[in-house]
């Protein structure tokens, strides 16, 4: 199974090292108002004091144009389809603990990713905006979407279509984990696209 993994201080300050690197062009500021994450996070970020969701970082990389897969290895051309129990990639990012498992085959030219996000009890990640549509179906656990300033709990069953311009955010304040079906128009790992 291949697991990309960002953990503890050491990682994160790698990872906010290279967000740094990226941003020397704009000020914190102007960082802030490009990816509608706050000035003091990405401040945190950058320090290696904080750690990124996927949805976080994703928001960023949009920002400063490049793939999310400048900081991970871009997976390597596979099969068209990934039967049950074959190796899949997965991400997770320590101190937000939520695991991606992807299920998308890594042609280049694909217009969606599907992927499962596994979320742990009480996870409660900013809102965000980034290009695109997302669509989530709720495989076990209860989450709270929220969509600017609607929010609505969904059960196992519940699916939700959404514009990914508009803010949002999915948390999961129960004391069990989650675990959502997400097919986005955003490639996670993939250096051939724009996020």
């Amino acid at each position: 199974m291949k697991f990309f993994h960002y953990g503890k201080n050491v990682e994160h300050e790698k990872l906010g090292g290279s967000i740094r690197t990226l941003r020397q062009k704009w000020t914190l500021e102007e960082l802030s108002s490009r990816c509608k994450l706050s000035v003091s996070f990405l401040s945190q970020v950058e320090r290696g004091l904080s750690s990124l969701s996927i949805s976080s970082l994703s928001a960023i990389c949009e920002a400063l144009d490049v793939p999310v897969s400048h900081f991970f290895a871009a997976p390597t051309n596979g099969p068209l389809v990934l039967k049950a129990g074959s190796p899949r990639s997965r991400i997770y990012l320590e101190d937000s603990q939520v695991t991606y498992s992807l299920l998308s085959g890594s042609m280049s030219d694909r217009v969606l990713e599907a992927l499962i996000a596994e979320y742990p009890p009480h996870y409660d990640p900013p809102l965000i905006t980034h290009e695109g549509e997302e669509f989530g179906y709720v495989l076990e656990g209860e989450v709270l979407l929220q969509v600017e300033d609607k929010k609505e709990t969904l059960e196992p069953g519940d699916s939700f279509h959404i514009f990914s311009s508009r803010l949002h955010t999915v948390q999961n304040p129960a004391d069990e984990p989650a675990r959502i079906l997400w097919v986005l128009t955003m490639k996670l790992l993939d250096g051939g696209g724009h996020l």
